[in-house]
């Protein structure tokens, strides 16, 4: 799934969707912490998945589907090593979303059963259409916009708090691309703040209303990310793999791993040796 999950995955080219079919086994089940501009639906048609967004994860069995909103991080891992995950990930351009729904909305999955079959109905039919097919465009264009009307009608929150990352594409770059250069370095609130000239309390309040999540929570997501990329080579050990990525020992490094990813850093380094 790593090369799906790119930051700023947002390049389309005649078509305002793009489609992602999985089919993955136990490790392989892994992506690192991104976010992009466009609207993400991903449909768990079999098997488990774990999403993180923002602070909170979700633990995905089949049927289970989540909305992943403009410039709202996330993850994703398997829940233990005998997972297997079948699925299709829609990517919705935002500009695209905007014309037919509206601007500035936040959207959700509203729990609702017959919402949940609609949307694995359509899941099933883009995953089975053939790309080969001259009329694939139009077919998949006619499930995408059956798709969004789903969205519009039952998917917008009305919970204003809930607009995380609207209209802060620019700073969230800022922000992003700074802890992206320079994570493997002693980062805090007071450096941070101090070199984009913030008082370290609108510091922490910009980031929060930015990125949905507090500044350590995305620096541990972003430490934790590239050392399970180091971790996947099978060529390093915890304690190196936790000092290259930044974190200040091997506890904090043990104990934010199996936070999100729900296995120790020493577990995910032996599935990827064995």
């Amino acid at each position: 799934m790593t090369d799906f999950y790119e930051s700023n995955n947002d390049i389309f080219s005649l078509l305002p969707v793009q489609i992602y079919r999985h089919n993955l086994e136990g490790n392989l089940i892994y992506s690192p912490l991104h976010w992009h501009r466009s609207i993400e639906v991903t449909v768990n048609l079999t098997g488990n998945i774990r999403f993180n967004s923002g602070s909170s994860h979700f633990d995905m069995k089949e049927s289970d589907w989540i909305l992943i909103n403009s410039c709202e991080l996330h993850s994703c891992s398997y829940v233990s090593l005998e997972d297997h995950f079948t699925g299709i990930s829609f990517i919705i351009s935002n500009p695209f979303v905007e014309k037919w729904v509206g601007k500035n909305l936040f959207f959700r999955n509203p729990g609702i059963k017959h919402v949940t079959d609609e949307i694995r109905h359509i899941a099933l039919d883009v995953y089975n259409l053939d790309e080969e097919d001259k009329e694939y465009p139009f077919l998949l264009m006619s499930k995408t916009y059956a798709l969004l009307g789903i969205i519009a009608k039952y998917c917008i929150s009305s919970d204003d708090t809930s607009h995380v990352g609207m209209n802060s594409s620019d700073i969230t770059m800022q922000l992003t691309d700074y802890i992206e250069a320079h994570y493997r370095e002693d980062l805090s609130v007071e450096s941070v703040s101090g070199y984009f000239k913030y008082s370290p309390t609108y510091f922490s309040r910009l980031f929060k209303e930015s990125l949905g999540v507090t500044f350590h929570s995305y620096l541990n997501f972003v430490r934790a990310s590239h050392a399970a990329e180091q971790l996947s080579s099978g060529k390093t050990n915890l304690t190196d793999c936790a000092f290259d990525n930044g974190f200040p020992n091997v506890k904090s490094f043990i104990n934010t791993f199996k936070k999100l990813y729900g296995c120790t850093p020493g577990s995910f380094l032996n599935s990827k040796q064995g």
